[in-house]
């Protein structure tokens, strides 16, 4: 399936999974739990996006910026910046814990929204990834793109983070639960869907 318009990126491969890009040549095969893992399948959500916006699906790591994690070229370009995290955190006595929780950099988050708004032909948008893990193994919950402006409406309480790369950092955490109510998006939606498009006007 290919959706796409002057105003809305090109959706290709949205039936490509999380959990498929583990296979791809290159991709970060993450078993189990924890930061580590947590961060290999990030790498693996940014290659997911890729794909999806590919007319080949090809798998991979490639950006024009440091702060943007995704690009899709065409008569509009966009500038993608991927968010996962696992659906449960892990409690320690193995009831379900907390849902897991986006975290999104400030300085990140306001250079694409001066970028959208300087270029007109230069659109920004967030592509969020939930997952689960069986053992061991992630498997996709589900996925949605959503405009930077719609994102920015559903963030608040913006905190200092010390980032081991960037230094002391202002971040949002917020979770896939409540970002999904924020933007008005069911829960059984998220999790049949392929990939929700919030850039699309008649989305709703």
């Amino acid at each position: 399936m290919t959706t796409g318009s002057p105003g809305n990126p090109r959706i290709v491969h949205p039936e490509i999974k999380l959990e498929d890009v583990r296979e791809a040549e290159n991709a970060n095969v993450c078993d189990g739990r924890g930061r580590s893992t947590a961060s290999g399948r990030g790498y693996n959500a940014e290659r997911l996006a890729n794909a999806v916006f590919s007319d080949r699906g090809l798998i991979l790591r490639w950006s024009v910026r440091p702060h943007v994690d995704a690009y899709i070229s065409g008569e509009v370009p966009y500038y993608v910046e991927v968010k996962s995290c696992v659906n449960r955190y892990q409690s320690s006595n193995r009831d379900l814990g907390r849902y897991g929780e986006f975290r999104i950099w400030w300085l990140h988050h306001t250079r694409l929204k001066l970028e959208n708004s300087i270029y007109d032909s230069r659109t920004a948008i967030y592509f969020f990834v939930v997952y689960t893990v069986v053992d061991g193994i992630e498997k996709e919950v589900g996925k949605l793109i959503a405009p930077i402006e719609m994102v920015d409406d559903a963030l608040e309480n913006w905190s200092l983070e010390d980032h081991v790369t960037m230094g002391e950092q202002r971040s949002c955490q917020i979770s896939w639960h409540l970002l999904l109510t924020r933007l008005d998006v069911p829960i059984e939606r998220f999790k049949s869907e392929n990939l929700i498009d919030l850039t699309d006007d008649t989305t709703g």
